[in-house]
């Protein structure tokens, strides 16, 4: 049986692939409190562009309501959008991991918003 000419090099490409894929030793976000949260965003979001100002103050406000479906989500959004700093990622990307906690602790507790909330992001991973 002959290999076919091409099967070598795809096999040297998937392992190359593999082994430069996840980092797996990288830790995951540090969380944050919510207080440091809404405390830090004035700041972090200061030279931003208005539509990010505009999220970051969304988040604010739903933390403030201790509304944490509505914070993660614009959080998502939020980490979604084109031109933030490394600082502005990182603190974003904290900023899931707490709030992520906070809907979880409101699902235990019985929170139907963030029950579908935790549901429909298990279901999308």
């Amino acid at each position: 049986m002959k290999v076919p000419s091409f099967l070598p090099a795809a096999c040297a490409a998937v392992l190359m692939i593999a082994a430069t894929g996840c980092d797996r030793g990288s830790a995951p976000p540090a969380a944050i409190s919510t207080e440091q949260i809404t405390g830090s965003v004035p700041e972090m979001f200061k030279s931003a562009s208005t539509e990010v100002k505009q999220l970051a103050a969304d988040v604010v406000e739903a933390i403030g309501k201790q509304d944490y479906p509505t914070a993660w989500g614009k959080l998502q959004e939020l980490n979604g959008r084109d031109g933030l700093t490394d600082a502005q990622k990182e603190f974003v990307a904290q900023s899931i991991a707490s709030v992520g906690a906070e809907m979880q602790k409101s699902e235990e507790t019985g929170n139907e918003a963030a029950q579908e909330a935790l549901r429909f992001h298990r279901a999308n991973k």
